[in-house]
């Protein structure tokens, strides 16, 4: 993986980073969380998915979250759409935004290689896609990207009936992802009831949980923000991410 910054530029990181004081005094996740979840299509398991903060390493200067996303679809799935997804984000434990993403997509006869290095002191992000030209362009301070936006949402706080707008970089092009705070809701879970909050981001790129269809997240209704349920529409039917294991971090009880 190339190097997210210069050499000379990492030098004057850590004194010339905007102050992002909103999001630092809030760690409602570390490294060693794992989150593992059934991925279903009609009552069917389609396969697994998994979120882990593994390590926090040391990247130009800077303390960053190793964070990977995995999806592998079932055995049965397999020998129709085999599906073979990864992702990762190199997220800063500070401010609480990426230096690097890459996405590596294996979805049937699909085929996708992604990957953008993030200038946060300059404001811009190189954007290389499979064997295509790198592209570089401007981004706006701290911006997201498609997988460490999720992340970054569990460090706000939620309200029923308001939204957070989040920059995201992605595929390019800057986007503003619209989060509107739908309600609180207590669902069944694997480890019994629990209470959470009910959000649905407005995508208008291809994400990491999401497609074409609506997008809802059922996130823990606690300082973590866990997410526990993830429902994307598609044409026929919904697809759910709903948990079923995690490690490296206290079992989720209902908070009521």
């Amino acid at each position: 993986m190339p190097n997210l910054l210069l050499v000379t530029v990492s030098l004057f990181s850590l004194f010339f980073l905007p102050p992002f004081s909103a999001a630092e005094d809030i760690k409602p996740f570390n490294e060693g969380e794992e989150l593992i979840y059934e991925i279903s299509w009609f009552g069917i398991s389609a396969g697994t998915g998994r979120l882990h903060v593994k390590d926090k390493i040391t990247k130009e200067g800077r303390e960053v979250y190793h964070i990977a996303y995995y999806a592998n679809s079932s055995e049965l799935f397999s020998k129709f759409y085999k599906v073979e997804d990864m992702a990762e984000t190199f997220m800063d434990t500070k401010g609480f935004f990426p230096w690097s993403f890459k996405l590596k997509v294996r979805e049937g006869k699909s085929k996708r290689d992604v990957e953008t290095i993030f200038n946060q002191i300059d404001h811009k992000a190189t954007f290389i896609k499979d064997k295509d030209e790198p592209k570089t362009v401007s981004i706006p301070s701290a911006v997201q990207d498609a997988f460490s936006s999720l992340y970054y949402l569990r460090t706000k706080n939620l309200k029923v009936g308001e939204k957070v707008v989040i920059d995201v970089f992605e595929d390019k092009k800057n986007w503003q992802v619209e989060v509107y705070v739908l309600k609180k809701e207590r669902i069944k879970i694997y480890s019994g009831e629990v209470d959470t909050v009910l959000v649905k981001p407005l995508l208008k790129f291809e994400g990491i949980f999401q497609r074409k269809g609506d997008l809802y997240i059922w996130l823990t209704d606690d300082e973590r923000k866990i997410p526990v349920q993830v429902k994307t529409k598609v044409i026929i039917g919904s697809v759910y991410a709903n948990i079923k294991d995690m490690r490296g971090v206290s079992a989720i009880t209902s908070v009521r």
